[in-house]
């Protein structure tokens, strides 16, 4: 999938951050491009983090190309659950995800939400920034949800606690597992053992991309990948 998180100049960036924004948010049209692009290199998902600008363009996106995306969407606020929900739900989502600021915690309202999302007919999905822990918490807990959004790669960056811990929930989980920050935010290249390793563990990818070169080479080194793990 088409990660999202550049476009908002997620703070995992460092100083590429706010050029991100600038480039990306502030300026729709230019990720409406990279959508189109996408689906057309054979990459018509994405995992889109919810703020107008970006369901906006996906829209348009949507308009050009004559079909929709795969999409598997991350709501990042509480306190505006239920208006970006309503936000996405033209959008048709098969995914969506609460925030790891949420999840993380075991926010009292996830259970609430979880019921909303299936509601709409979505599936209801946990994103977190420390799978070692957030994982089995929530497996445990039996929350009624069908994947995770987890940090994975090879080198273990962003993966927390630990990478052990980490690779250890990701494997035990039966849930769904969608890899994010495949790259580590730039500090890995996009090659074939590094989906190689994603894809053993994980059941999708997705991957921030900023330019039509970085789309090129990331979708030539995972469906390579993919085309060896079968």
């Amino acid at each position: 999938m088409l990660g999202t998180s550049p476009f908002i100049g997620a703070g995992q960036f460092g100083h590429r951050a706010y050029e991100y924004r600038r480039r990306f948010f502030h300026q729709p049209e230019n990720m409406t491009t990279l959508f189109v692009k996408s689906a057309e290199l054979g990459v018509a998902a994405v995992q889109l983090v919810v703020y107008e600008p970006l369901v906006q363009a996906l829209e348009h996106a949507f308009e050009i190309i004559g079909e929709k995306f795969f999409v598997a969407a991350v709501i990042m606020s509480g306190v505006k659950f239920d208006k970006h929900l309503k936000l996405i739900e033209r959008l048709e989502p098969e995914v969506v995800a609460m925030h790891a600021a949420f999840c993380d915690v075991a926010d009292e309202r996830l259970c609430k939400w979880v019921k909303k999302i299936r509601e709409m007919g979505a599936a209801p999905a946990a994103s977190t920034h420390v799978p070692g822990d957030t994982i089995p918490m929530l497996d445990d807990f039996g929350l009624d949800i069908e994947a995770y959004l987890a940090p994975l790669n090879p080198k273990g960056y962003f993966m927390e606690p630990d990478y052990e811990s980490a690779l250890r929930a990701i494997k035990e989980t039966n849930k769904k597992v969608i890899a994010i920050k495949p790259l580590a935010a730039g500090a890995l290249k996009p090659e074939k053992s590094l989906f190689g390793f994603i894809f053993e563990h994980a059941d999708a990818a997705s991957v921030g991309i900023t330019s039509e070169q970085e789309m090129k080479e990331t979708y030539t080194a995972a469906f390579a990948a993919l085309n060896k793990h079968g």
